[in-house]
């Protein structure tokens, strides 16, 4: 009896292989990159979309783009996709920072997700611009401030990681977000900011062409160190968080429930692509490092991420506790679109459209509670929004009319 157990499941399982060998051959497979198309994040996707593509033998790969909240958009279209393996998506892992936290938005437990694998280990650097006047982080460290840095939206690993930094390292930096892609590179040879926390992979271009220099790392073999700065204890243990997290880098994963056969043939194909010649041949074109590791490897180095303590997490907690300002306006309601879910005013330089939630936003009308069905064209409002959110989500709007 016992040998027939050990045959049936052994039929069973070569049963399996033979459903998921050749699974994904003519299907559409759709890459969710939770990102608008430019900047590090759109790039390893697309690249590794492509030959992921060619090695699974599918038919086409579709790349959508999802920016905004920080990448939960994107993460929370792909946790909530059908598990059939058709679906897969990349985003950046400073949402595990949004997950320790509970962050609003969150909808999604990465712990659960079908981990496909990760392309490369992305050390974070501080890199400062040419036209800022500090070549190394000593000098940056002694001058008053506060000294303007770029980062992406609320919750993004850039925004998250220069805000814990800021506290590790005793900083007085001030965080201006809503910089995506490559935005925050434009803003420093404007002069706008005058450095950024970024991925070393996707700032090299910017240094090697003059407009920068790295000044500090966190992780990775560059000098100096980020904890060898930090100001205390406390600020080591946040320092080697951010570290650790940069070894996870640029992922791809799968929603939860993937069937095991489906997710073999996705990884095997995912590792297949990474190694291949002419992938690899592209990615040193385009200049970006080749690291890849399994999901298998991947998932656990997520949840060792998740595993903090009660107390590095009120660490974490306290470092993003400051939120980006809202923008105060008085404005007449100019338009309004979409059953009023999209409201034209005059913002700070000029007509702006925003985007009150239906249950974010606190509307009155003459004093009284109201909805957004409520608003109407003439309206006179004071208006709180917030600049670096999708859509320039307003906190308050109170109208009269």
């Amino acid at each position: 009896m016992k040998h027939l157990i050990v045959a049936a499941t052994a039929l069973a399982l070569s049963a399996g292989s033979v459903f998921a060998q050749g699974y994904y051959e003519g299907k559409s497979i759709d890459y969710i990159i939770a990102t608008e198309p430019g900047g590090g994040y759109d790039t390893y996707g697309r690249l590794v979309g492509k030959y992921l593509g060619k090695h699974l033998k599918a038919d086409q790969v579709v790349f959508k783009n999802m920016p905004g909240a920080g990448h939960l958009i994107g993460t929370n279209t792909l946790n909530a996709s059908e598990p059939d393996g058709l679906t897969i998506g990349t985003f950046n892992t400073g949402l595990i920072y949004s997950q320790l936290l509970g962050a609003e938005g969150v909808q999604f437990d990465l712990n659960t997700m079908s981990w496909v694998g990760k392309a490369a280990s992305d050390p974070r650097v501080m890199v400062m611009s040419t036209q800022s006047g500090f070549t190394d982080y000593d000098a940056l460290k002694a001058a008053a401030g506060p000294h303007l840095f770029a980062a992406a939206g609320i919750g993004s690993a850039s925004y998250n990681e220069t805000n814990l930094l800021t506290s590790a390292l005793g900083l007085d930096i001030k965080v201006v977000s809503g910089f995506n892609g490559n935005e925050g590179e434009l803003a420093m040879m404007r002069g706008e900011v005058i450095g950024q926390i970024a991925s070393l992979s996707s700032i090299t271009p910017f240094v090697e062409a003059g407009n920068g220099q790295v000044v500090l790392s966190i992780g990775g073999e560059g000098q100096p160190q980020a904890i060898d700065k930090a100001v205390n204890e406390d600020g080591k243990g946040i320092v080697s968080l951010i570290a650790a997290n940069s070894i996870i880098g640029r992922l791809t994963a799968a929603p939860p429930g993937v069937a095991p056969e489906i997710m073999a043939e996705l990884r095997a194909g995912y590792m297949a692509a990474l190694a291949d010649p002419e992938l690899l041949a592209e990615a040193e074109t385009l200049g970006i490092p080749i690291d890849p590791a399994d999901g298998v490897a991947v998932e656990g180095l997520i949840k060792a991420a998740l595993a903090q303590s009660p107390e590095t997490v009120e660490m974490v907690k306290a470092a993003l506790t400051e939120q980006a300002p809202l923008t105060k306006v008085t404005s007449p309601i100019l338009a309004l679109a979409d059953e009023n879910k999209e409201v034209t005013i005059n913002g700070k330089d000029g007509e702006i459209v925003i985007e009150p939630s239906g249950s974010r936003t606190a509307i009155t009308v003459n004093g009284a509670e109201a909805k957004r069905g409520d608003l109407v064209v003439g309206m006179e409002c004071e208006i709180e929004y917030d600049p670096a959110k999708e859509g320039n989500e307003p906190k308050t709007m109170a109208c009269n009319g």
